[in-house]
């Protein structure tokens, strides 16, 4: 089985608000946005830094893009392909 190492699109940050705690992610970084930015759980104004830990980690490594959800999931969750315990060969049988 192979891994799944797709990476499109810049980069997205993680971040954490001084305020409230709450996590987010956003496109970019920052203090790269021009616009001020809020945060959505307390609605604090540029109130938002990196979350190190959280950015750093490799999430991307872990991401796939396969036919089992229509959207980017972590690989080898329940309804993922690449699941070794992915039920492909009973449901081929119901329905042959």
């Amino acid at each position: 089985m192979h891994n799944v190492h797709v990476i499109t699109g810049p980069r997205r940050r993680h971040c954490r608000c001084r305020n409230c705690g709450a996590r987010q992610v956003k496109a970019k970084h920052p203090a790269e946005y021009t616009r001020r930015i809020r945060c959505k759980r307390c609605g604090a104004f540029d109130s938002l830094r990196l979350d190190k830990w959280a950015d750093r980690r490799g999430w991307r490594a872990w991401t796939c893009y396969c036919d089992g959800y229509h959207f980017p999931h972590r690989i080898r969750s329940t309804w993922c392909i690449h699941n070794p315990h992915y039920p492909v060969d009973l449901e081929r049988l119901k329905f042959a």
